[in-house]
């Protein structure tokens, strides 16, 4: 995608900061000189700490440690400076890996355990570090390589231009654009918690989309679905809508995360759902009207019932969860409510004391086939 206008660029610098303040590693696709690099630095002007490393000047035991040996004989890997920078700055930091195209594959491989594990050498890092790369495509780096999937995958890719209104505007006075990053952000573990139900539901109805690794080397280098990218989505997702972002940065967040196709087809599926609201059932077991839904409604809609249950244990709405599935179980058939019911009869779901609503004998058989079954009150 070429940013062509303000709005469009705005909109990516949002996407950006929303990664950069919920901790997920985001990597920015663009032609050199385009300001990538300074809007990341900006970020201290903020008080965040920003270590910025031009990838292709180190070496692979930059990353990985390298290996010293200790007094009583013993081997360690020992952190460079950038880490120890990292895990000794006050408050928020990023770590960001510029020129990361230029990185040879050892080199990209070696970066994998601190974008994940936050590991490097013997050192832990802080979870108030983000870490955010920079890449030309192979075509304009200098000595650029294609990424690999397994490091592709640690990213959400986001496409960056400067705009000519942009640059025009900010030569002239002087103000240049700043990355807009967040603190502390209201809601946001139960918007999290009903994005995970969302996706959870898209991919029973489109399992396909669980894990899809392109055929194409240029196309793995990018965006696609695995099970670590829906998570992205989703946390992305409720962090967007928790700061009140607009739907053009869920698009791309989306689409940084598990690739165009498979984002416009999930945010299309999430926009036609129109679920109720979990705590409305639970207050309300005996009204709830399952019939005429469809399964994928009705299994997203018990899986928010659980996830509100979990959040808020007590016998009474657990044996009312219990009772809202087998309600579906007679409306539209026991497959969407199988999961659910199965998730609840686990140990450490139900809480103690919490009886067995007569209901759940609907669903004897597949409760049964599980090792399942409990004993109905």
């Amino acid at each position: 995608m070429t940013v062509r206008t303000r709005t469009e660029y705005e909109h990516v610098l949002q996407a950006v900061g929303i990664c950069v303040s919920a901790r997920i590693p985001v990597l920015l696709w663009g032609n050199p000189g385009e300001g990538k690099t300074a809007v990341i630095e900006s970020a201290a002007e903020q008080g965040w700490h920003v270590e910025s490393l031009i990838v292709s000047h180190y070496e692979p035991s930059d990353f990985a440690g390298l290996p010293v040996v200790t007094g009583d004989g013993a081997v360690e890997l020992a952190p460079p400076g950038w880490a120890k920078r990292l895990a000794a700055a006050e408050g928020p930091a990023i770590a960001f890996f510029d020129e990361f195209s230029t990185a040879a594959p050892a080199l990209q491989a070696a970066a994998l355990r601190p974008l994940t594990h936050y590991q490097v050498g013997a050192l832990t890092l802080p979870e108030t570090v983000s870490f955010v790369a920079a890449a030309n495509s192979a075509d304009v780096a200098a000595a650029g390589w294609e990424l690999a999937a397994p490091t592709a995958n640690r990213f959400v890719h986001l496409d960056w231009s400067l705009p000519l209104e942009v640059y025009g505007e900010c030569l002239v006075t002087g103000a240049w654009p700043t990355l807009p990053v967040h603190d502390a952000v209201p809601d946001l573990e139960r918007r999290r918690a009903a994005e995970l139900v969302r996706v959870a539901g898209f991919l029973r109805a489109r399992e396909s989309q669980l894990s899809a690794i392109p055929r194409s080397a240029d196309a793995r280098g990018r965006a696609f679905p695995t099970p670590r990218t829906w998570d992205y989505a989703a946390r992305l997702l409720a962090f967007a809508a928790a700061v009140g972002a607009p739907n053009e940065v869920r698009r791309l967040l989306a689409t940084g995360c598990v690739g165009e196709a498979t984002a416009h087809e999930y945010l299309a599926w999430v926009s036609a759902l129109d679920l109720p609201d979990p705590e409305v059932l639970l207050a309300d077991v005996e009204g709830a009207d399952f019939s005429g839904l469809r399964a994928d409604r009705v299994y997203v809609t018990l899986q928010s019932v659980l996830g509100a249950v979990v959040r808020r244990p007590t016998a009474e709405r657990w044996a009312g969860a219990v009772r809202l599935c087998a309600a579906a179980a007679r409306a539209v058939g026991v497959d969407p409510a199988v999961p659910v019911v199965r998730a609840l009869v686990r140990d450490g779901v139900r809480p103690t004391g919490a009886r067995v609503p007569a209901e759940i004998s609907v669903f004897a058989a597949a409760l049964s086939l599980a090792g399942l079954l409990p004993g109905a009150a």
